[in-house]
């Protein structure tokens, strides 16, 4: 897909606006990235489009002008991951995030799932020999996400910001987000 033919769909449909994710590279600027994906767009999009972004290289730079500039401009969530090899945040870089958040009064998404305990179980399967897509499920238990979205509501209630805990699918992560919301955390969840 291209923003023509994405959003030629979407018209298709009966939607009338997209919102895809602008992936920051790993040491590329985030308002360079907004700003490609916007170019992309121009004079080819037959709906509303709008994009959203996903830090994945949260640098000085990045958080103490480019992520405070772009949310002042209207970009009021973004997105981040605690798993796969090019998006990762570590819980400090997650932390930061968060600050820069609360701050500016930003919804933070997050990805949650445990980064170091499926590059364990994916090294595990990958010596014994099980590589088919059938083992994606076991290198990654329910416990691996249930932990990821206990840190991630930690990390939030330590900084005290909202937090929307995106792709849920298993029960032990629920019950993680329900605890938090009963104790009264702005934890928000998006199921799958």
């Amino acid at each position: 897909d291209d923003f023509a033919s994405a959003t030629a769909a979407a018209a298709a449909g009966g939607n009338t606006c997209i919102m895809p994710f602008a992936l920051q590279q790993r040491g590329m600027s985030l308002r360079r990235c907004v700003e490609d994906y916007v170019r992309q767009a121009e004079g080819e999009c037959h709906i509303d489009v709008s994009v959203h972004l996903i830090i994945s290289d949260p640098t000085p730079e990045v958080l103490g002008q480019e992520l405070p500039a772009l949310l002042k401009a209207g970009y009021t969530s973004f997105k981040v991951f605690m798993t796969y090899d090019d998006l990762v945040l570590n819980d400090r870089q997650l932390l930061d995030v968060f600050e820069v958040a609360r701050r500016e009064r930003a919804l933070v998404m997050v990805h949650a799932e445990g980064y170091d305990a499926i590059k364990y179980m994916t090294d595990r399967l990958e010596r014994a020999g099980q590589t088919s897509p059938f083992f994606h499920t076991t290198s990654r238990p329910e416990l691996v996400e249930r932990e990821a979205a206990h840190r991630a509501i930690s990390h939030a209630e330590l900084i005290d910001v909202p937090i929307m805990i995106v792709h849920v699918s298993g029960r032990e992560a629920m019950e993680q987000i329900r605890w938090a919301q009963r104790r009264g955390l702005k934890v928000y969840a998006e199921t799958c």
